[in-house]
């Protein structure tokens, strides 16, 4: 791990005192939570003492229970009248949600139900899946020959009705009251429409309320699925109508006696029912008026917390969290939920009679915004928290800008070393030398001393060879221009022998100081070299013709991949023919009799690969690595003397001229290790 990594995660520790603050937060936050929710409980129960102990609250509640296994219809308060056209946009607009019933769990048979009240009207929304559905004939003896909606309505003082609806076809629907004698009479102040649609049918009705503010029950009659005649609705097996639910404004007015800013009052019956209300939720956000880092970080470690949405019972009719179902099982219950934003808590108490055996007939449902709770936070605290992340911070930067400046100094030493030497050999001169006297500044001394008596040791190396070849010349020209003098003496035979010795030794010698000569003059025709754009293929094409007739002992073969590619590189044509001679001439010591070079050239993406495959042995798997080094030759030991006279610099040369037009050479195997592969990899138009 790099040392600006290690810094950075040490001063990361100083992120243990803005931890420290939000544990203390949390803490906090929970505790005012805590006192909030147990005050909050305090007044719901002392909401349902008063409910309890109260005779006519009592009967209120009492009337609206409905008796087992029933269900009551639900009416929404509505803010307008709706219009009665069979469709549902008007209901849809309101979000109410609609009531199911169905004839049993396995069957498709069913009716959802909505039901409203403005004024003193009472407005129904009914929809019916019916696979065949009749519309009453005027040859039919009574309506109830065909399809029908049954509404038994009761008044609040007992006056009981019964209603027919039904329809001859799509349109206003007729509406027949039936009298316990068996007569019925048209019904004219009920108002509705009959319409289709893609499942079934819909109705949509218009009901005074004063016939329905006790009891409503609903049947819809002669629903066909898969042939069987079914009667779905709340009194579809001929029950006593429940009690209609929806909210009670005498209720309602018992609640604004406790009535507190920002807390929401709700009295729920049994099954959850919501039947009163009071009072309204705090909207406003104090946190929003706090400073914006304080606002992000109680939203960041509080607000997270809570995932839950709070239900809303106006559209439904029902409350939907676990608190009041708890309330009315006779246990106090709290939670906390989210709603637009705003943690909200919800607290329960159940509600008793006092007067009959202390039973449970509903519940008391406080909620109240958790924001109000940015009040009882003293200014001191928020400044406490604003400091304590203030300073951590500081501390932080502080750590990363002085790692960072540490991280940069190192990071110019490291890569000034590692460029100290170019692809050449050469050592830089301009390596940095910090003033510094710390520890960074002694490296970067020690370093540019230790550069200084090497790039003087490796200046020494280069000239050697030049000043080795200059000074052997001399006594080497007169060694062999001896020898030649010899050949015109009269020498005996064991003289002759000692003198072929001695020039084959001259010879060899010659030859090493050629060679260690070579890889100079290379250097020097690689930094006089002139680029130009080079064909290749026509270049190998000239080259293969030009080693036919040198190499005579191996055949030739040329192979380029796709002559359509453009097969050019922007080069020094000498250096690359002179690569290509050593790489063959490596290629033709190495092959057998007869045996086959193939020259290759494709492109592969951005490069152009030039291949030197030749038949023979296969290259020493210990020594693939150093092929191209300077002095490494592969050649056995066993080999005759006149191919043994190589110091290994024929691939140190192609190294060179392949690093000089910025590409790259490696040698391997054929698979089956019956020959070498020589590959140059040079990149598209550069050098």
């Amino acid at each position: 791990m790099r040392l600006r990594k290690q810094l950075f995660i040490v001063s990361l520790i100083t992120l243990v005192v803005p931890w420290a603050g939000c544990q203390y937060v949390r803490e906090v936050d929970l505790t005012l939570r805590e006192g909030q929710s147990q005050a909050l409980l305090a007044t719901t129960k002392a909401v349902a003492a008063r409910l309890g102990s109260d005779t006519s609250s009592i009967e209120k509640i009492r009337r609206i229970i409905s008796p087992a296994n029933t269900t009551s219809i639900y009416v929404h308060p509505l803010s307008s009248n709706i219009t009665t056209d069979g469709y549902d946009e008007e209901w849809i607009a309101n979000s109410f949600h609609a009531q199911t019933f169905r004839a049993n769990a396995e069957s498709r048979a069913q009716v959802q139900t909505v039901a409203g009240l403005y004024r003193q009207s009472l407005y129904l929304f009914i929809r019916a899946w019916d696979e065949e559905y009749d519309y009453f004939s005027p040859a039919q003896s009574s309506p109830l020959q065909s399809d029908y909606l049954e509404i038994t309505a009761v008044t609040s003082s007992d006056e009981s009705r019964r209603l027919i609806a039904y329809a001859s076809a799509p349109g206003a629907v007729h509406v027949a009251r039936v009298f316990p004698d068996g007569n019925s009479a048209v019904e004219h102040r009920v108002k509705g429409t009959w319409l289709e649609w893609e499942n079934g049918y819909q109705i949509e009705l218009e009901i005074p309320w004063d016939w329905a503010d006790g009891k409503l029950g609903l049947s819809v009659n002669g629903l066909s699925v898969n042939g069987t005649n079914y009667a779905v609705g709340n009194t579809a097996q001929h029950t006593e109508p429940p009690p209609v639910v929806t909210l009670s404004s005498a209720l309602s007015q018992e609640l604004e006696i406790f009535r507190q800013p920002g807390v929401r009052l709700a009295i729920a019956s049994h099954n959850a029912r919501f039947i009163a209300n009071d009072g309204s939720l705090n909207t406003t956000n104090n946190r929003e008026q706090q400073h914006g880092f304080v606002s992000w970080f109680y939203g960041l470690v509080l607000d997270d917390q809570i995932d839950a949405g709070l239900d809303s019972p106006k559209h439904s009719g029902q409350f939907e969290t676990p608190e009041p179902s708890l309330a009315l099982s006779g246990q106090a219950a709290k939670g906390w939920y989210k709603q637009a934003g705003n943690s909200v808590v919800r607290v329960s108490t159940p509600i008793y009679d006092l007067s009959h055996n202390r039973e449970i007939i509903g519940a008391v449902i406080a909620d109240q915004s958790a924001d109000s709770l940015a009040d009882m936070t003293t200014s001191a605290f928020d400044q406490l928290l604003m400091y304590s992340v203030l300073v951590s911070t500081t501390a932080a930067l502080t750590f990363l800008l002085y790692a960072s400046w540490l991280s940069l100094r190192i990071r110019k030493l490291s890569h000034a070393a590692a460029n100290v030497v170019s692809d050449s050999g050469k050592i830089a001169e301009d390596f940095p030398v910090y003033k510094s006297e710390d520890e960074v500044g002694d490296l970067s001394r020690s370093y540019a001393q230790l550069l200084s008596r090497l790039r003087e040791y490796t200046n020494y190396l280069r000239t050697l060879s030049s000043k080795l070849s200059h000074e052997l010349r001399t006594p080497l020209a007169i060694v062999k221009s001896s020898l030649d003098n010899l050949e015109h003496e009269n020498l005996g035979n064991k003289a002759k022998t000692y003198a072929d010795r001695a020039r084959e030794g001259a010879n060899r010698l010659s030859n090493i100081l050629n060679a260690m000569s070579a890889a100079s003059r290379v250097e020097q025709a690689i930094g006089a070299a002139e680029l130009e754009t080079i064909p290749l293929d026509e270049l190998l094409s000239n080259l293969k013709d030009a080693y036919e007739d040198v190499y005579k002992h191996v055949t030739f073969k040329l192979r380029i991949q796709d002559k359509s590619e453009q097969l050019k590189i922007n080069g020094s044509g000498e250096l690359l023919v002179q690569m290509l001679d050593k790489l063959v001439d490596n290629a033709a010591d190495f092959c057998p009799e007869q045996g086959m070079i193939e020259l290759g050239l494709y492109r592969h993406n951005d490069h152009i690969v030039i291949t030197v495959h030749n038949e023979g042995p296969p290259l020493p798997k210990d020594m693939q690595g150093q092929l191209f080094d300077s002095m490494v030759s592969v050649r056995d030991k066993n080999s005759p003397p006149a191919s043994s006279h190589h110091l290994g610099l024929g691939l140190y040369i192609v190294r060179l001229i392949a690093d000089f037009h910025r590409g790259e050479v490696q040698g391997y195997n054929v698979p089956d290790n019956s020959g070498v592969i020589f590959e140059i990899r040079l990149p598209v138009g550069q050098a």
